[in-house]
């Protein structure tokens, strides 16, 4: 039974086959930066964070961020609940449906993955190993486990900044790569911007795959891509490793579609 009014809903295993044949293909490309140069950041060439390509993977970056998801996934949120043949009454129970799911599991997976599984893996930044050096004898004055020892991220960010700062420069970083570098003073593993990214583009497209019928389709589709290079992002900036995105990104990809397929299950529920 369609709940859409206009549109025909597609079965679980329609919108399964269809969204999730392209999402793990898209998926599968996020390990391909242990193969690229110029990304992978654990070994050089390495991009030059002076400007030009990095400035691109900075904004493409925070777009993955804290700071640019909501904004995605507002847009994506109101593309779905006004699609065609459905009722403003019920557009916004859909919408307190999508909020309430989203916070559980987008909202609460990056927060386990922040506050328990870094934590509990400890495993530095590259571009912390890099300024590290071999036994602390890089520009960062200390080992990494040293540096991560100082406190929390606000403790780290003062000396990070000083290092940073030093004439001449331990590394060339334009205004914006220098800022990302001192904000991400965090551990590294599971990459938390890939995680977001992957998570919004699976739930979204699945939702929009089961529901819509019309051109509209193509925004959600749009958000692969989008994914795609925000995973590619982070070792561009060296924030994150190639097995950081892989990891981050396949867990966003699963809990975005166990996330659908819970608010599919709410909204039939819907009166």
């Amino acid at each position: 039974m369609s709940i859409t009014g206009a549109s025909k809903e597609a079965t679980v295993w329609q919108a399964l086959y269809r969204a999730g044949v392209t999402m793990f293909l898209t998926w599968s490309m996020v390990p391909l930066t242990f193969l690229f140069p110029l990304i992978d950041s654990t070994q050089p060439p390495y991009v030059n964070l002076a400007g030009g390509i990095s400035d691109i993977a900075y904004w493409i970056s925070l777009s993955g961020s804290k700071f640019g998801v909501p904004f995605v996934g507002v847009l994506m949120l109101i593309l779905l609940v006004t699609r065609s043949g459905v009722k403003s009454s019920r557009s916004w129970k859909e919408a307190g449906v999508i909020i309430m799911v989203v916070a559980v599991f987008a909202g609460g997976g990056a927060a386990i993955n922040e506050h328990i599984v870094k934590e509990e893996l400890k495993i530095p930044r590259p571009n912390i190993m890099w300024l590290a050096g071999q036994d602390g004898k890089g520009p960062l004055g200390m080992t990494a486990e040293q540096f991560y020892g100082l406190g929390d991220k606000e403790d780290r960010r003062a000396p990070l900044t000083e290092v940073l700062s030093h004439a001449p420069k331990p590394v060339k970083l334009s205004p914006a790569v220098e800022a990302d570098w001192i904000e991400e003073t965090g551990y590294s593993f599971p990459s938390g911007h890939a995680f977001s990214a992957m998570f919004f583009a699976s739930f979204f497209l699945a939702l929009a795959i089961t529901y819509i019928s019309t051109r509209r389709i193509l925004w959600f589709y749009a958000l692969l891509p989008w994914a795609l290079a925000v995973c590619y992002s982070r070792p561009i900036l060296r924030v994150h490793t190639p097995l950081d995105i892989t990891v981050g990104g396949f867990q966003g990809l699963v809990l975005g579609v166990v996330a659908w397929l819970i608010v599919r299950k709410l909204f039939r529920r819907i009166a």
